[in-house]
């Protein structure tokens, strides 16, 4: 049976906030198909929602999905996950359509709240809750604030959707923060399963570049992330069975690629990471078991080559870990182990050769909690 193709030009009307991705996305059959984004520079306000069974192709680096300049303002009064409006201090830079995360200092991540903006009237907001909960309170005490960050490409609970061969440009050249969230990654996906992401290049990107977060079998492969404010690459919150392979990542403000929570049965492999202001790999920790990071370059980064603290039944094995601690020359190894068991590193090679050097220890291994093979590494 004949794939449904949709090619976004002949739903490009003006006053999409999608640049009518979401419009051809939204004309395929419910069984999926192919939507194909053609060259060019394609402005998105909000996030492009992907449904399963959906093929999502642009057409190489010519195929650019950009974003709006950065509105970060304060609110002028408390909220909560599920209001359905909003007080600022202003409104300069925002439209009816646009796409908002609000948050505060301690809610953010899974507690934020993401709407639509339906109607402004000075510096009131009347909003569409797309996330958020009633339960989960934005405080002028804790700096709550509102932004149009958003995911470029946001999958819920999907399965069998591919994205391919385009570019997702923040236009940011300069962060305001180090640390943005991780649900307004370019590419945020939650729970999906089957998910492909193959030759993307995400970069100037107010959040992370790819993150993952939950699901099974996702491939991403062949994609570059780089300046983004966060992590390059995000495995996180119960994905299982993925596999991340001959990506890049370089000048993100936070790690090349982060293992957040209970990632399992995973594989890091031939990846280059270099110049990112965290770890090249960190955050392989308890609850993370049973995965392999093998093969990978992690150089000149700011922390650890590869962090692996309280690391459970992890293979780490012929990864070159060059240079690294440039944020704080002595402070930080080419492969950091701390309170691991069951793990095996073998076959790596940690290498100094910087004037001045700055990566002055190769692997440091402290306080192990179980039986490992640490072995043959240079």
């Amino acid at each position: 049976m004949a794939r449904t193709v949709r090619d976004v030009r002949d739903f490009a009307a003006r006053g999409s906030t999608t640049a009518g991705i979401q419009e051809a996305v939204d004309a395929l059959p419910a069984a999926g198909g192919e939507v194909r984004v053609p060259p060019g520079r394609h402005e998105l306000r909000r996030s492009v929602e992907l449904r399963s069974g959906v093929r999502l192709c642009g057409s190489g680096p010519a195929t650019v999905l950009t974003r709006p300049s950065p509105v970060i303002v304060p609110l002028a009064r408390p909220a909560h996950g599920a209001s359905r409006s909003a007080s600022l201090r202003s409104t300069r830079g925002l439209r009816v359509g646009d796409e908002l995360y609000i948050g505060d200092d301690e809610c953010e991540g899974w507690w934020a709240s993401h709407c639509v903006i339906r109607g402004i009237r000075g510096t009131e907001l009347a909003l569409e809750v797309l996330h958020g909960e009633r339960r989960h309170r934005f405080l002028l005490a804790r700096g709550a604030f509102a932004a149009n960050w958003f995911p470029a490409l946001w999958l819920r609970g999907v399965r069998d959707v591919s994205i391919s061969d385009l570019t997702i440009d923040g236009g940011i050249r300069r962060h305001r923060r180090e640390k943005c969230d991780f649900v307004v990654a370019a590419v945020h996906s939650h729970r999906a399963e089957d998910l492909r992401v193959a030759n993307v290049t995400v970069r100037n990107w107010p959040g992370d570049g790819i993150g993952v977060q939950g699901g099974r079998s996702a491939l991403v492969s062949g994609c570059t992330v780089e300046n983004c404010a966060g992590h390059g690459y995000h495995p996180g919150t119960g994905l299982t069975q993925s596999v991340w392979a001959d990506n890049f990542a370089r000048g993100n403000t936070r790690d090349g690629l982060f293992f957040c929570l209970r990632v399992t049965h995973s594989t890091v492999r031939g990846n280059v990471l270099v110049g990112n202001g965290g770890h090249g790999i960190g955050g392989l920790a308890d609850p993370d078991m049973y995965n392999v990071v093998a093969a990978n370059v992690c150089a000149d980064n700011g922390g650890h080559g590869i962090e692996a603290a309280q690391a459970i039944g992890n293979v780490i094995q012929g990864n070159l870990c060059r240079n690294n601690s440039r944020s704080a020359p002595g402070k930080f190894a080419g492969i950091y182990l701390s309170e691991h068991r069951g793990c095996a590193v073998t076959g790596n090679l940690c290498v100094s050769d910087a004037k001045p050097p700055t990566q002055l220890r190769g692997l440091v291994e402290e306080r192990p909690a179980g039986l490992n093979v640490v072995a043959d590494n240079r």
